[in-house]
């Protein structure tokens, strides 16, 4: 059971914090009001990092999982959410929060964290191209700690540009699936945020310049692994926000997903609308990267707790699936936890930051 608060102690605090990805995402009507006394902000409750009393792991429980419809269902056909955190870009990860199996554990324990995303940064410094190898080991050590842990694992290619890396892209992908094929625990999400066809401030490329490039990376990883049929997320136009525009002409195929990504300080019901409208027309959303911040990841230290429930209030009667951007101690407010909090756990609120108290709260409640 969860401890009720008041925003005006603990809450407050974190979020009064000094500034994630940059990004000139168009912002749109504000969100309704939420009354801040009834937001809760987590219980303190430290069960530790063991395997012991746990119970089955959601992978155990679950097992592989595919979509039916708009919703994402598990293998006994019950509409699954997967809920939990994403990593930073893998390329500029200092400490190795995401990449610590007890961490992980611990998450899965004291927040019912069941996902973890891991972003590899390709074309930014340090990343996939500058470094494959690193790039491609840090990846495999989250979705081995996955494995351990009995988690679900997004695997993404975390760039703005993916549509001029097919080659590349359908290369690592396919590596990926052959070299995890058939396990249930791992997911694919082949573009992270599309934005420009060339550059900043020219053309935001469209559906139709993004589907060849989803199309192409798709039957490489089926090739890899035709007897599983892994669940596939596809980047959308705008920074991943016009999910409207796929909803038009969606990919063939089983197991496909569509990215919705907003930061609910500038991402309100205009852009809910968008998600609506997709969904009623068929499409399987998920929310693969969100902040309670400003789009820029929060570096002004804002968070808009009220703004971000109302997201909450969407995604999860409908059983959208959603990581937080970012599990990272950084000064911007999407890293929930605080400058050198331990690598392994114990995040009390005492260690989180920014939209830490939120984000706690919304994993540890039971949808």
């Amino acid at each position: 059971m969860l401890r009720s608060f008041a925003l005006s102690g603990l809450l407050l605090l974190a979020l009064v914090t000094q500034g994630c990805d940059a990004g000139s995402r168009s912002a749109d009507s504000q969100a309704p009001v939420v009354d801040p006394s009834s937001l809760e902000i987590g219980d303190d409750t430290d069960l530790g990092s063991g395997d012991e009393g746990f119970g089955p792991t959601p992978v155990a429980l679950h097992g592989a999982l595919h979509v039916t419809g708009t919703e994402l269902r598990d293998e006994h056909d019950k509409r699954f959410q997967l809920r939990g955190v994403s990593s930073m870009w893998l390329n500029w990860e200092d400490d190795g929060y995401a990449e610590n199996l007890e961490g992980l554990k611990w998450l899965r324990n004291n927040w019912h964290v069941n996902l973890i995303r891991a972003s590899m940064g390709v074309e930014a410094n340090g990343g996939y191209f500058d470094n494959p190898e690193k790039a491609k080991a840090q990846v495999v050590q989250i979705v081995e700690n996955a494995i351990t842990a009995g988690v679900y694992v997004l695997i993404d290619w975390h760039t703005e540009q993916a549509h001029k890396q097919t080659v590349e892209s359908a290369a690592f992908f396919g590596e990926m699936a052959s070299k995890y094929a058939g396990v249930p625990n791992v997911l694919f999400e082949t573009f992270n945020e599309p934005t420009w066809k060339e550059g900043k401030d020219t053309t935001m490329l469209t559906w139709p310049d993004l589907k060849p490039y989803h199309q192409a990376v798709i039957a490489a990883i089926r090739a890899a692994d035709p007897a599983h049929e892994s669940v596939v997320v596809l980047g959308t136009p705008n920074w991943s926000q016009y999910v409207d525009q796929a909803a038009l002409d969606p990919v063939a195929g089983k197991n496909l997903m569509y990215t919705l990504h907003f930061y609910a300080c500038e991402h309100g019901t205009g852009l809910i609308s968008r998600g609506q409208s997709a969904m009623d027309k068929g499409l399987a959303l998920f929310v693969t990267e969100w902040g309670a911040t400003n789009a820029d990841g929060g570096v002004n230290g804002e968070v808009c707790p009220q703004k971000a429930q109302t997201w909450m209030d969407f995604m999860n009667p409908r059983g959208i699936s959603w990581a937080a951007w970012k599990f990272d101690d950084c000064k911007d407010s999407t890293c929930f936890l605080a400058a050198g909090a331990p690598l392994t756990g114990g995040w009390t609120s005492e260690f989180l930051h920014g939209e830490g108290l939120f984000l706690r709260a919304r994993l540890q409640e039971q949808p």
